[in-house]
């Protein structure tokens, strides 16, 4: 019967030594996981907040490029003066779109000088406001 005790002590003991290692194995796997899994969240953070900040950086140009693009009207029509009065062509500057009767010398000084220069005109709005003003 001792030896019978003895032999079931002495199992019992072996199982209850293999649980124990079991556990600590276990939790020691459990901390080495933790512990990567933690850096991993550290790295990723790292990564996203440079991802955010470069985002940051893009839309701030892009909100830079809308509003220069903004603040350039496209030309439709430029005033040109031909043997003294003033021409209406398109943009390019070459092809004609109307003769007017106005008279470049009855004109102020400063528009003479920019339509010598080429007076680029942005909408056909702008075009006929500015031929009414001046026609007589």
């Amino acid at each position: 019967m001792r030896r019978t005790c003895s032999v079931r002590l002495l199992i019992v003991g072996v199982f209850v030594t293999a649980a124990i290692s079991l556990c600590l194995g276990f939790l020691t796997g459990t901390r080495q996981n933790w512990e990567l899994y933690e850096q991993r969240i550290a790295l990723l953070k790292q990564q996203n907040e440079t991802l955010l900040t470069q985002q940051k950086e893009q839309e701030e140009e892009q909100e830079l490029a809308a509003e220069s693009l903004n603040m350039v009207e496209p030309y439709q029509y430029v005033l040109i003066a031909e043997d003294g009065y003033v021409a209406v062509y398109q943009a390019d500057g070459k092809t004609f779109f109307s003769s007017t009767d106005i008279q470049l010398s009855k004109l102020p000084e400063d528009l003479q000088e920019e339509i010598l220069n080429g007076k680029y005109i942005t909408s056909e709005e702008q075009l006929y406001n500015f031929l009414e003003n001046y026609s007589s």
